[in-house]
């Protein structure tokens, strides 16, 4: 098992930590080096490796269209273009997201509309979602936060009732699913990055995925052209695409593809470590609690693992919890990733859009930093786990992390 440096102290030595993930398997090797002996990885036409690639991909989600891109945020331009988005539309998205959910948005002149989250799951809240529907809203955008699938029975009424499209975000969840059924199967459209250190990457990209042919349509040309474009839309005028080059190269499709034929075998082996993490924080009194389990789902590509701090251990405490965990060698953190609504994007007037038409002269932030309950309450209560590391049995290593923690819960 190859590991990274070791952490120690004065009271305990804790285990390294597994390499973290992605591990360059063979069969990942084996497919990179094809696609460079071949001579295809430089070719911008629209190849057997990028073709052979979408087809696994919507045959794994059951969907009719794949389209692949650079990046996950390609893909959700792309999705946003394909749905028809116009300038003046309003999109409702979870302010507990990654940036990247909003920016094409503002790229397309469409008003993102925040609304808040599920203070245990750190998924959307429905009933929030719901109550910030106007004439103007066309889209709700959900991301299955850490690899939990959201309520998508709730969001697909919410849709059906007010006749909004439904925008998938499968990054943190590849391989997750609902009664079965795979997320990213789910809504009008759904996209995934598969870039960085997700469950299925190939150092940059991402997907598109929908069974609505107008909506592939018109996704295809924002970020693809030439001879791609012109087999399914012929017209000259369509054909050379729209300024944009968001194609994926054939080696980030090869290395995918190869990544997609284990992804499950993968997922389950990473489910089982976790779980065991869990257990282990369930059995200890640590002043942690592991992510909630929804009856009827699995987790998909745990792009991160975010245990809640107990409600009797005071949240004030956290950073201090986290900095004398560390000090043990226990590498855990708060998480990077804070709501949007505490983002300059929509703190500052200098970063507004003309389209919030707040009053004249107002100094007024979009939003305020206290008006988003749950996704506060998700946030402020929740250490980060280094998930990219687990992917591989490491029991002695989680008996350490959690004795470590029980000790720190109890100093405090």
């Amino acid at each position: 098992m190859t590991h990274v440096a070791s952490h120690s102290n004065g009271r305990r030595t804790v285990p390294d930590l597994p390499a973290p993930w992605p591990h360059a398997r063979p069969a990942y090797l084996d497919a990179a080096t094809a696609v460079l002996r071949s001579g295809e990885w430089s070719d911008y036409a629209y190849g057997e490796l990028v073709r052979g690639f979408e087809i696994q991909v919507a045959r794994y989600h059951q969907r009719r269209f794949c389209l692949s891109t650079s990046s996950g945020t390609s893909a959700l331009q792309a999705g946003y273009v394909g749905l028809g988005l116009a300038p003046g539309d309003e999109a409702i998205v979870p302010t507990y997201s990654f940036h990247a959910t909003v920016a094409p948005l503002f790229m397309l002149g469409v008003v993102p509309v925040l609304c808040d989250v599920e203070a245990d799951t750190g998924n959307i809240d429905v009933a929030d979602a719901a109550s910030r529907v106007t004439e103007r809203t066309k889209a709700v955008v959900v991301t299955h936060m850490w690899g939990l699938p959201v309520d998508v029975a709730a969001v697909t009424r919410l849709c059906r009732t007010f006749g909004l499209a439904l925008v998938e975000d499968c990054s943190h969840a590849h391989g997750a699913r609902v009664g079965g059924r795979v997320v990213g199967s789910f809504g009008d459209v759904a996209v995934m990055s598969l870039g960085g250190r997700k469950m299925v990457t190939g150092g940059c990209g991402g997907a598109l995925l929908t069974d609505s042919e107008e909506t592939f349509h018109r996704a295809l040309p924002v970020g693809h052209a030439h001879e791609r474009a012109e087999l399914h839309l012929p017209a000259e005028d369509v054909a050379v695409g729209l300024g944009a080059n968001f194609r994926m190269s054939p080696v980030a499709a090869a290395i995918c593809a190869e990544q997609f034929n284990d992804l499950d075998a993968r997922i389950a082996v990473k489910t089982s470590v976790l779980d065991g993490l869990g257990e282990r924080l369930l059995s200890n009194d640590c002043g942690l609690t592991p992510p909630v389990r929804v009856p009827g789902t699995t987790r998909g590509g745990w792009f991160g693992y975010k245990a809640l701090m107990d409600r009797d251990l005071d949240a004030d405490l956290l950073d201090t919890y986290v900095s004398h965990a560390r000090a043990r060698g226990v590498v855990i953190d708060r998480p990077s990733n804070k709501p949007l609504h505490w983002r300059r994007m929509f703190r500052t007037r200098s970063l507004e859009p003309s389209y919030y038409r707040l009053p004249q002269g107002s100094a007024r932030p979009l939003y305020d930093i206290d008006e988003f309950d749950g996704a506060n309450r998700f946030y402020r209560r929740s250490v980060s786990f280094p998930a990219v590391h687990l992917h591989e049995p490491c029991d002695g290593l989680l008996d350490e992390y959690v004795n470590a923690l029980t000790e720190v819960a109890h100093e405090l």
